[in-house]
C-alpha cells in the first residue's frame, strides 16, 4: 500500500501519567516523507530489557538472588527469578515460557557435589542454560564459583569472566561482570515498536468496500529474536479513549491491515521488521463514485478537498464506511495490540493529535510485552 520499505497496568500507569501533562505539543510525530522512519536499532521505548535470572535454590542462593535482582532493576533491567521446577508441566508452563519472554540469561553457577578436587555445578541451572543456549540468546553470562567443573553446555561455551569464592564476595563479582559485559537495558529479543510516522502524500487504497482516502499512519513491528520467525504477527485496536477520561474497548475487533501487502498477517523473519497500517485520517469513499479504481496503495499529488474527514481503521472489517472510528478533532489515547506465533503479546499506546486534522501528530508513548 504505501511507499514504505508494557501488563496492560503499566500502559495505564503510563497513561495516567500523561493525562496530568495537558495538551501535548511540540513532541509529536507529524507527518514524515516514506522511508524516513527510525533505524532498527530504535525499537524500545518504555520497553525494559528483561533477565532471567538462574541462581540456585538454596538459601544463601535465593539471598544473592533477591540482591542481584535489585541491583539489575537499579540498571533498569526487569528480572525474573528462577524457580526450582519439580516435574516437566512446571518445566514447560513455568521455565520455558519465562526464558521465551526474556532476553538476557544471567547463570551464577553456585558449587554442589565435590568430584576429584572440583565441583559439580547446580544441575537443574545447567539444564536451563542449555534452554536458553537453544533459543538462541546473543546475551548470556555465566559467572562461576572457584574450582567448578565445565560440565555440560559449559564444556562447549566460553566462559571468560571472573569467579567467585564464597557468597562474601558473589555478588560484587558478578556485578563486575554485568558492568563489564556491555548489557543495555532498551535490548529485546522480544517484538518491539518503533517507526511510528505518518505518510506525507494523501493516499488512495481500494478494496471491494471502497476507497480510504487520507495519511495513513504506519507502525513497524520488530523480531528481535535471532532463531525464529515471528508467524502470523497480527494487530488489533483494543482501546482508545480521549486524553484525560479512560479508554473504551474499540468497536472494530478486526485485525488491521499488513503495510505494503495484500492480507492482515506478517511473517516477521529473525531481525527483521514489518509495519501495519493504524489508521488513516481522512475519508472512505463507496464504490462508484467516479473516481478511477485505485491500485494498491496509489498516491494522490494534487490537493484533495475533504468533505468529512475522520479517523478510519483499514481492517478486516469489510462493511462498507464501518470502519470509521467516533472520533471528533482533539487528543486521542489508543492503545494496539500485537500477536505472533510463539511470541508474548505486545501492547502499544498511542497518543494522536487531531486537533488540527490537516497537521495530525502521533506519538509512541510506551510499549510492553506481557
Amino acid at each position: 500500500m504505501a511507499p514504505v520499505s508494557q501488563s496492560p497496568s503499566d500502559l495505564r500507569r503510563c497513561y495516567r501519567f500523561f493525562q496530568n501533562q495537558g495538551t501535548p505539543s511540540g513532541d509529536l510525530i507529524s507527518p514524515q516523507k516514506p522511508g524516513s522512519h527510525q533505524p532498527l536499532g530504535v525499537y524500545t521505548i518504555g520497553m525494559k530489557s528483561r533477565v532471567f535470572l538462574s541462581c540456585g535454590q538454596q538459601p544463601k542462593e535465593r539471598d544473592v538472588a533477591r540482591k542481584l535482582a535489585a541491583l539489575l532493576r537499579t540498571y533498569g533491567f526487569e528480572v525474573y527469578i528462577a524457580i526450582n521446577a519439580q516435574t516437566i508441566l512446571e518445566i514447560n508452563a513455568g521455565i520455558i515460557g519465562e526464558l521465551k519472554n526474556s532476553d538476557c540469561y544471567l547463570f551464577v553457577n553456585f558449587c554442589r557435589d565435590k568430584i576429584a578436587g572440583k565441583y559439580r555445578g547446580s544441575l537443574f541451572s545447567n539444564q536451563e542454560l542449555a534452554i536458553a543456549y537453544a533459543f538462541g540468546f546473543e546475551r548470556i553470562l555465566i559467572v562461576n564459583q572457584t574450582d567448578i567443573l565445565s560440565e555440560g553446555m559449559l564444556r562447549y561455551i566460553g566462559v571468560n569472566t571472573e569467579t567467585f569464592e564464597d557468597f562474601t564476595d558473589c555478588c560484587t563479582v558478578v556485578e563486575r561482570a554485568i558492568r563489564r559485559s556491555g548489557w543495555m537495558a532498551d535490548y529485546s529479543r522480544r517484538l518491539r515498536a518503533g517507526g511510528l510516522r505518518f505518510s506525507d502524500e494523501v493516499i488512495r487504497y481500494g478494496a471491494a468496500y471502497g476507497e480510504l482516502i487520507g495519511r495513513f499512519l504506519y507502525l513497524d513491528i520488530q523480531n528481535g529474536r535471532p532463531d525464529i520467525a515471528a508467524l502470523e504477527a497480527t494487530a488489533k485496536l483494543a482501546e482508545y479513549g480521549p486524553m484525560g477520561e479512560p479508554l473504551r474497548p474499540s468497536p472494530i475487533r478486526s485485525p488491521l491491515k499488513t503495510t505494503g501487502r495484500p492480507g492482515f498477517s506478517h511473517t516477521i523473519f529473525p531481525n527483521s521488521h514489518e509495519a501495519f497500517d493504524l489508521l488513516c485520517i481522512g475519508e472512505h469513499r463507496a464504490p462508484g463514485l467516479g473516481w478511477p479504481p485505485a491500485v494498491g496503495g496509489s498516491t494522490i499529488a494534487a490537493p484533495l478537498a475533504f468533505q468529512n474527514r475522520g479517523v478510519h481503521l483499514n481492517s478486516a472489517y469489510d462493511v462498507i464506511g464501518a470502519g470509521r472510528l467516533p472520533m471528533n478533532a482533539g487528543v486521542w489515547m489508543l492503545r494496539y495490540e500485537f500477536y505472533a506465533i510463539g511470541f508474548p503479546l505486545l501492547s502499544v499506546l498511542v497518543r494522536l493529535n487531531v486537533t488540527d486534522w490537516e497537521q495530525p501528530a502521533a506519538k509512541l508513548v510506551s510499549q510492553e510485552a506481557a
